[in-house]
Protein backbone atom coordinates (compact mmCIF):
# COMPACT_ATOMS: atom_id res chain seq x y z
CA UNK A 1 0.00 0.00 0.00
CA UNK A 2 3.20 2.16 0.72
CA UNK A 3 4.48 1.78 -2.64
CA UNK A 4 0.89 2.08 -4.51
CA UNK A 5 0.47 5.29 -2.34
CA UNK A 6 4.14 6.90 -3.69
CA UNK A 7 3.10 5.79 -7.22
CA UNK A 8 0.36 7.75 -7.20
CA UNK A 9 1.72 10.71 -5.56
CA UNK A 10 4.80 10.57 -8.20
CA UNK A 11 1.99 10.51 -10.66
CA UNK A 12 0.50 13.85 -9.18
CA UNK A 13 3.80 15.47 -8.97
CA UNK A 14 4.80 14.80 -12.64
CA UNK A 15 1.63 14.80 -14.41
CA UNK A 16 0.46 18.00 -13.60
CA UNK A 17 0.62 21.37 -16.40
CA UNK A 18 -2.25 24.04 -16.76
CA UNK A 19 -2.94 27.38 -18.51
CA UNK A 20 -5.26 29.87 -18.12
CA UNK A 21 -7.62 27.21 -20.64
CA UNK A 22 -6.88 23.90 -20.17
CA UNK A 23 -5.56 21.59 -18.13
CA UNK A 24 -3.13 18.37 -19.01
CA UNK A 25 -4.09 15.79 -16.73
CA UNK A 26 -3.04 12.29 -18.91
CA UNK A 27 0.97 11.74 -18.07
CA UNK A 28 -0.43 8.81 -16.01
CA UNK A 29 -3.75 7.20 -15.46
CA UNK A 30 -4.65 8.03 -11.60
CA UNK A 31 -6.73 4.74 -10.88
CA UNK A 32 -6.41 1.34 -12.78
CA UNK A 33 -8.59 -1.34 -12.09
CA UNK A 34 -6.39 -4.05 -11.23
CA UNK A 35 -5.14 -1.50 -8.11
CA UNK A 36 -8.03 -1.52 -6.52
CA UNK A 37 -7.55 -2.62 -2.57
CA UNK A 38 -10.16 -1.06 -0.51
CA UNK A 39 -14.21 -0.56 -1.13
CA UNK A 40 -16.47 1.61 1.27
CA UNK A 41 -19.95 -0.01 -0.09
CA UNK A 42 -23.01 1.50 0.86
CA UNK A 43 -25.48 -1.00 0.79
CA UNK A 44 -28.46 1.63 1.11
CA UNK A 45 -30.06 4.71 1.21
CA UNK A 46 -32.35 3.95 4.08
CA UNK A 47 -32.24 4.36 7.96
CA UNK A 48 -33.87 4.07 11.29
CA UNK A 49 -32.16 7.32 12.49
CA UNK A 50 -32.43 10.62 11.62
CA UNK A 51 -29.13 12.15 12.49
CA UNK A 52 -29.35 15.78 12.69
CA UNK A 53 -25.76 16.84 10.62
CA UNK A 54 -26.74 13.79 8.20
CA UNK A 55 -27.82 14.56 4.82
CA UNK A 56 -30.16 11.84 4.25
CA UNK A 57 -32.93 14.28 6.12
CA UNK A 58 -33.82 17.84 7.00
CA UNK A 59 -31.51 18.45 10.22
CA UNK A 60 -33.02 15.06 12.03
CA UNK A 61 -36.57 15.92 10.68
CA UNK A 62 -37.62 15.03 7.29
CA UNK A 63 -36.05 12.69 4.73
CA UNK A 64 -33.99 14.34 2.27
CA UNK A 65 -36.49 14.88 -0.26
CA UNK A 66 -33.47 14.42 -3.33
CA UNK A 67 -32.56 11.10 -1.93
CA UNK A 68 -33.60 8.54 -4.12
CA UNK A 69 -34.14 5.40 -1.69
CA UNK A 70 -32.38 2.70 -3.08
CA UNK A 71 -30.89 -0.80 -1.97
CA UNK A 72 -28.54 -3.05 -3.19
CA UNK A 73 -29.32 -6.78 -3.28
CA UNK A 74 -27.13 -9.64 -2.93
CA UNK A 75 -26.92 -10.45 -7.29
CA UNK A 76 -26.02 -6.76 -7.42
CA UNK A 77 -22.86 -6.59 -5.32
CA UNK A 78 -22.22 -10.58 -6.60
CA UNK A 79 -22.56 -8.82 -10.27
CA UNK A 80 -20.09 -5.84 -9.60
CA UNK A 81 -17.50 -7.08 -7.47
CA UNK A 82 -17.01 -10.97 -9.03
CA UNK A 83 -14.53 -13.25 -6.96
CA UNK A 84 -11.47 -12.62 -8.97
CA UNK A 85 -11.55 -8.91 -8.00
CA UNK A 86 -12.84 -9.39 -4.07
CA UNK A 87 -10.16 -12.44 -3.85
CA UNK A 88 -7.02 -9.37 -4.25
CA UNK A 89 -8.95 -6.86 -1.83
CA UNK A 90 -7.37 -6.13 1.38
CA UNK A 91 -10.86 -4.27 3.15
CA UNK A 92 -14.34 -3.62 2.35
CA UNK A 93 -16.61 -2.01 5.15
CA UNK A 94 -20.04 -0.74 4.82
CA UNK A 95 -20.83 2.99 6.22
CA UNK A 96 -23.54 5.52 5.25
CA UNK A 97 -23.19 8.17 3.74
CA UNK A 98 -26.78 8.03 3.68
CA UNK A 99 -28.35 4.63 5.20
CA UNK A 100 -27.25 1.92 7.55
CA UNK A 101 -26.32 -1.38 5.88
CA UNK A 102 -28.05 -2.90 9.03
CA UNK A 103 -31.45 -2.09 7.55
CA UNK A 104 -30.39 -3.56 4.52
CA UNK A 105 -32.02 -7.32 3.55
CA UNK A 106 -28.93 -8.97 1.74
CA UNK A 107 -26.25 -7.51 4.68
CA UNK A 108 -25.30 -10.47 6.04
CA UNK A 109 -25.36 -12.37 2.58
CA UNK A 110 -23.02 -9.63 1.53
CA UNK A 111 -20.55 -9.77 3.76
CA UNK A 112 -20.76 -13.75 3.86
CA UNK A 113 -20.15 -13.97 0.05
CA UNK A 114 -16.90 -11.32 0.45
CA UNK A 115 -15.55 -13.90 3.40
CA UNK A 116 -15.99 -16.65 1.24
CA UNK A 117 -14.39 -15.25 -1.37
CA UNK A 118 -11.72 -13.63 0.44
CA UNK A 119 -10.82 -15.24 3.79
CA UNK A 120 -8.23 -12.76 4.57
CA UNK A 121 -9.35 -9.79 3.43
CA UNK A 122 -10.74 -7.29 6.53
CA UNK A 123 -14.41 -6.76 6.81
CA UNK A 124 -15.96 -4.01 8.79
CA UNK A 125 -19.52 -2.50 9.74
CA UNK A 126 -20.53 0.38 11.32
CA UNK A 127 -24.14 1.04 12.44
CA UNK A 128 -25.93 2.86 15.08
CA UNK A 129 -26.66 -0.96 16.22
CA UNK A 130 -30.61 0.01 17.04
CA UNK A 131 -32.77 -2.75 14.92
CA UNK A 132 -32.36 -6.57 13.64
CA UNK A 133 -32.82 -9.31 16.39
CA UNK A 134 -29.92 -10.79 18.78
CA UNK A 135 -29.80 -14.01 16.08
CA UNK A 136 -28.21 -11.61 13.25
CA UNK A 137 -25.77 -10.27 15.28
CA UNK A 138 -24.68 -13.46 16.87
CA UNK A 139 -24.54 -14.57 12.95
CA UNK A 140 -22.61 -11.12 11.85
CA UNK A 141 -20.03 -12.14 14.82
CA UNK A 142 -19.25 -15.32 12.81
CA UNK A 143 -18.37 -13.23 9.42
CA UNK A 144 -17.05 -9.63 10.27
CA UNK A 145 -13.65 -9.19 11.67
CA UNK A 146 -15.07 -5.46 13.24
CA UNK A 147 -18.21 -3.89 13.98
CA UNK A 148 -18.41 -0.45 15.14
CA UNK A 149 -21.25 0.85 17.36
CA UNK A 150 -21.84 4.89 16.33
CA UNK A 151 -23.12 5.01 20.29
CA UNK A 152 -23.56 9.11 20.96
CA UNK A 153 -23.31 9.23 24.85
CA UNK A 154 -25.56 7.13 27.33
CA UNK A 155 -29.11 6.01 27.87
CA UNK A 156 -30.21 9.49 28.53
CA UNK A 157 -28.27 11.45 25.48
CA UNK A 158 -27.32 9.64 22.95
CA UNK A 159 -30.95 9.98 21.15
CA UNK A 160 -30.27 13.48 21.17
CA UNK A 161 -28.10 12.85 17.67
CA UNK A 162 -28.99 9.30 17.04
CA UNK A 163 -32.86 10.37 16.95
CA UNK A 164 -35.26 7.43 16.90
CA UNK A 165 -32.51 5.03 17.63
CA UNK A 166 -33.58 2.97 21.55
CA UNK A 167 -30.78 2.31 23.76
CA UNK A 168 -32.56 -1.06 24.88
CA UNK A 169 -32.22 -2.06 21.44
CA UNK A 170 -28.48 -0.86 20.65
CA UNK A 171 -27.45 -2.77 23.97
CA UNK A 172 -29.29 -6.06 23.35
CA UNK A 173 -27.24 -5.70 19.81
CA UNK A 174 -24.03 -5.01 21.63
CA UNK A 175 -24.59 -7.93 24.23
CA UNK A 176 -25.58 -10.37 21.37
CA UNK A 177 -22.89 -9.60 18.97
CA UNK A 178 -19.68 -9.55 21.48
CA UNK A 179 -21.40 -12.27 23.26
CA UNK A 180 -20.96 -14.43 19.95
CA UNK A 181 -17.53 -13.61 19.85
CA UNK A 182 -17.64 -10.51 17.65
CA UNK A 183 -14.64 -7.62 17.70
CA UNK A 184 -16.80 -4.16 18.74
CA UNK A 185 -15.30 -0.57 18.93
CA UNK A 186 -17.49 1.91 19.92
CA UNK A 187 -17.11 5.36 17.75
CA UNK A 188 -18.36 8.24 20.52
CA UNK A 189 -18.59 11.87 19.04
CA UNK A 190 -18.48 14.59 21.28
CA UNK A 191 -21.39 17.40 21.95
CA UNK A 192 -22.22 19.75 24.74
CA UNK A 193 -24.62 17.79 25.50
CA UNK A 194 -22.57 14.31 26.51
CA UNK A 195 -18.78 15.63 26.85
CA UNK A 196 -19.38 14.84 30.44
CA UNK A 197 -20.02 11.03 29.68
CA UNK A 198 -17.06 10.43 28.02
CA UNK A 199 -15.24 8.89 30.26
CA UNK A 200 -18.13 6.75 31.83
CA UNK A 201 -18.83 5.66 28.46
CA UNK A 202 -15.38 4.66 28.18
CA UNK A 203 -15.84 2.51 31.41
CA UNK A 204 -18.89 1.29 30.28
CA UNK A 205 -17.61 0.01 26.93
CA UNK A 206 -14.64 -1.36 28.72
CA UNK A 207 -17.33 -3.17 31.17
CA UNK A 208 -19.45 -4.53 27.55
CA UNK A 209 -15.95 -5.88 26.32
CA UNK A 210 -15.21 -3.65 23.67
CA UNK A 211 -11.83 -3.50 22.02
CA UNK A 212 -11.84 0.00 21.29
CA UNK A 213 -13.56 3.25 22.47
CA UNK A 214 -13.48 6.23 20.28
CA UNK A 215 -13.78 9.73 21.12
CA UNK A 216 -14.49 11.64 18.02
CA UNK A 217 -14.28 15.56 17.56
CA UNK A 218 -16.83 16.15 15.16
CA UNK A 219 -16.21 18.79 11.98
CA UNK A 220 -19.72 19.64 11.74
CA UNK A 221 -19.93 22.71 13.19
CA UNK A 222 -18.16 24.33 10.06
CA UNK A 223 -19.72 25.26 6.65
CA UNK A 224 -17.32 26.30 3.99
CA UNK A 225 -14.90 27.88 6.82
CA UNK A 226 -17.75 29.36 8.68
CA UNK A 227 -17.64 28.07 12.49
CA UNK A 228 -21.31 28.10 14.09
CA UNK A 229 -21.27 27.20 17.84
CA UNK A 230 -24.85 25.47 17.71
CA UNK A 231 -26.93 23.80 14.99
CA UNK A 232 -30.52 23.63 15.04
CA UNK A 233 -32.27 20.13 15.18
CA UNK A 234 -36.24 20.20 13.41
CA UNK A 235 -38.78 18.11 13.87
CA UNK A 236 -40.77 16.34 10.78
CA UNK A 237 -42.46 19.29 10.30
CA UNK A 238 -39.64 21.52 9.99
CA UNK A 239 -40.08 23.44 13.44
CA UNK A 240 -36.81 23.57 16.06
CA UNK A 241 -37.20 20.87 18.53
CA UNK A 242 -33.78 21.78 20.40
CA UNK A 243 -30.17 22.68 19.19
CA UNK A 244 -27.07 21.18 18.98
CA UNK A 245 -23.87 22.35 20.73
CA UNK A 246 -20.23 22.68 20.25
CA UNK A 247 -18.65 20.85 23.09
CA UNK A 248 -17.31 23.41 25.48
CA UNK A 249 -14.02 20.97 26.55
CA UNK A 250 -10.83 21.98 24.07
CA UNK A 251 -9.90 18.78 24.31
CA UNK A 252 -13.12 17.65 22.66
CA UNK A 253 -13.16 20.85 19.74
CA UNK A 254 -11.82 19.80 16.24
CA UNK A 255 -8.41 21.31 15.67
CA UNK A 256 -8.47 21.74 11.96
CA UNK A 257 -11.89 23.30 12.16
CA UNK A 258 -10.39 25.65 14.60
CA UNK A 259 -7.23 26.20 12.03
CA UNK A 260 -9.83 27.04 9.13
CA UNK A 261 -11.98 29.95 11.63
CA UNK A 262 -8.43 31.56 12.93
CA UNK A 263 -7.86 31.61 9.20
CA UNK A 264 -10.79 33.06 7.95
CA UNK A 265 -10.66 35.66 11.01
CA UNK A 266 -7.45 36.76 10.19
CA UNK A 267 -8.48 37.45 6.64
CA UNK A 268 -8.08 34.54 4.40
CA UNK A 269 -10.97 33.87 2.68
CA UNK A 270 -12.18 30.06 2.67
CA UNK A 271 -12.73 30.23 -0.69
CA UNK A 272 -9.02 31.46 -1.41
CA UNK A 273 -7.74 28.93 0.95
CA UNK A 274 -9.87 26.03 -1.09
CA UNK A 275 -8.57 27.15 -4.45
CA UNK A 276 -4.47 27.26 -3.68
CA UNK A 277 -4.27 24.16 -1.35
CA UNK A 278 -2.23 20.98 -2.27
CA UNK A 279 -4.71 18.43 -2.72
CA UNK A 280 -3.45 14.97 -1.76
CA UNK A 281 -6.29 12.19 -2.21
CA UNK A 282 -6.59 9.87 0.48
CA UNK A 283 -8.62 7.85 -2.06
CA UNK A 284 -5.89 7.61 -4.46
CA UNK A 285 -3.15 6.30 -1.44
CA UNK A 286 -5.48 3.73 0.24
CA UNK A 287 -6.48 2.55 -3.32
CA UNK A 288 -10.06 2.62 -2.71
CA UNK A 289 -13.61 3.36 -4.44
CA UNK A 290 -16.70 3.80 -2.49
CA UNK A 291 -19.94 2.69 -4.60
CA UNK A 292 -23.81 3.72 -3.51
CA UNK A 293 -26.42 2.37 -2.94
CA UNK A 294 -27.33 2.78 -6.58
CA UNK A 295 -24.43 1.56 -7.71
CA UNK A 296 -22.42 4.61 -8.21
CA UNK A 297 -19.32 4.72 -8.53
CA UNK A 298 -16.93 7.19 -7.09
CA UNK A 299 -13.32 7.78 -5.62
CA UNK A 300 -14.35 8.50 -1.97
CA UNK A 301 -18.17 9.01 0.16
CA UNK A 302 -17.31 12.74 0.00
CA UNK A 303 -17.10 12.63 -3.70
CA UNK A 304 -20.45 10.51 -3.50
CA UNK A 305 -22.00 12.57 -1.17
CA UNK A 306 -24.21 14.30 -4.37
CA UNK A 307 -27.87 15.12 -2.38
CA UNK A 308 -28.14 17.76 -0.89
CA UNK A 309 -30.45 18.37 1.97
CA UNK A 310 -31.23 21.94 0.72
CA UNK A 311 -34.63 22.68 -1.24
CA UNK A 312 -33.10 22.39 -4.54
CA UNK A 313 -32.42 18.90 -6.19
CA UNK A 314 -29.39 18.38 -8.58
CA UNK A 315 -27.73 21.25 -6.34
CA UNK A 316 -23.75 21.35 -5.47
CA UNK A 317 -20.75 21.67 -7.13
CA UNK A 318 -20.91 18.04 -8.81
CA UNK A 319 -23.74 18.10 -10.84
CA UNK A 320 -22.12 19.89 -13.52
CA UNK A 321 -19.32 17.53 -13.62
CA UNK A 322 -21.63 14.92 -13.29
CA UNK A 323 -23.95 16.54 -16.29
CA UNK A 324 -20.60 16.58 -18.75
CA UNK A 325 -20.56 12.55 -18.85
CA UNK A 326 -22.74 10.45 -21.28
CA UNK A 327 -25.25 9.15 -19.33
CA UNK A 328 -24.66 11.63 -16.63
CA UNK A 329 -24.60 10.22 -13.29
CA UNK A 330 -25.35 6.86 -14.81
CA UNK A 331 -22.30 7.00 -16.57
CA UNK A 332 -20.63 5.56 -13.31
CA UNK A 333 -23.35 2.42 -12.91
CA UNK A 334 -21.47 -0.76 -11.89
CA UNK A 335 -25.24 -2.07 -12.44
CA UNK A 336 -25.40 -0.67 -16.19
CA UNK A 337 -21.40 -1.69 -17.22
CA UNK A 338 -18.27 -3.49 -15.78
CA UNK A 339 -16.60 -1.61 -12.71
CA UNK A 340 -13.75 -1.72 -14.87
CA UNK A 341 -14.75 0.60 -17.37
CA UNK A 342 -16.24 2.99 -14.58
CA UNK A 343 -12.82 3.31 -13.13
CA UNK A 344 -10.65 3.53 -16.15
CA UNK A 345 -13.10 6.58 -17.26
CA UNK A 346 -13.20 10.49 -17.77
CA UNK A 347 -14.75 10.81 -14.30
CA UNK A 348 -12.01 9.20 -12.39
CA UNK A 349 -8.84 9.35 -14.90
CA UNK A 350 -9.27 13.55 -15.87
CA UNK A 351 -12.20 15.37 -14.38
CA UNK A 352 -11.60 14.91 -11.01
CA UNK A 353 -8.27 14.77 -11.10
CA UNK A 354 -8.11 18.32 -13.01
CA UNK A 355 -9.61 19.61 -9.78
CA UNK A 356 -6.85 18.62 -7.65
CA UNK A 357 -4.44 21.71 -9.60
CA UNK A 358 -4.13 24.66 -7.43
CA UNK A 359 -5.60 28.09 -8.99
CA UNK A 360 -7.02 26.09 -11.84
CA UNK A 361 -10.60 26.73 -13.30
CA UNK A 362 -11.76 23.43 -12.66
CA UNK A 363 -10.09 23.71 -8.82
CA UNK A 364 -12.40 26.96 -8.96
CA UNK A 365 -15.38 24.92 -9.80
CA UNK A 366 -14.86 22.04 -7.74
CA UNK A 367 -13.75 22.52 -4.11
CA UNK A 368 -14.61 19.74 -2.65
CA UNK A 369 -11.53 17.51 -2.95
CA UNK A 370 -9.08 20.54 -2.08
CA UNK A 371 -11.98 20.40 1.69
CA UNK A 372 -11.55 17.05 2.32
CA UNK A 373 -8.02 16.47 1.13
CA UNK A 374 -6.36 19.88 1.36
CA UNK A 375 -3.77 21.21 4.08
CA UNK A 376 -6.30 21.59 7.24
CA UNK A 377 -7.47 18.13 6.60
CA UNK A 378 -11.13 18.15 9.55
CA UNK A 379 -11.44 14.61 8.78
CA UNK A 380 -8.28 13.30 9.64
CA UNK A 381 -8.62 15.53 13.06
CA UNK A 382 -11.91 13.92 14.24
CA UNK A 383 -10.98 10.86 16.45
CA UNK A 384 -8.73 12.11 19.60
CA UNK A 385 -5.38 10.59 19.82
CA UNK A 386 -5.04 6.97 20.68
CA UNK A 387 -4.23 7.28 24.40
CA UNK A 388 -7.43 9.00 24.97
Amino acid sequence: MREFAGKQQTRANAAVAHSEATIIWFAARMYAYEDIRVVHLEMTSRCNSACPMCARNLQGGAVNPNLPLAELSEADVRAMFPEELVGRLKRMYMCGNYGDAMVARDTLEVFTYFRAANAKMHLRLITNGSGRKPEWWRKLAGVVDVTTFSIDGLADTNHLYRRRTDWDVIMRSVEAYIGAGGSADWDFIVFKHNEHQVETARALAQKLGFKRFTAKRTDRFMSRGKLVNQREVHDRDGSVAYYLEMPVGPEYQNTAVRAVDSMVKEGTQYNDYAGQTDVVCKATGEAKIYVSAEGLVFPCCWVGGIYSSGTKAEAGEMWPLLRTLPEGKHTLSALRRPLREVVEGSFFQSLIPATWVPGSKERKDFTLCARMCGKHDTVRATPLPASS
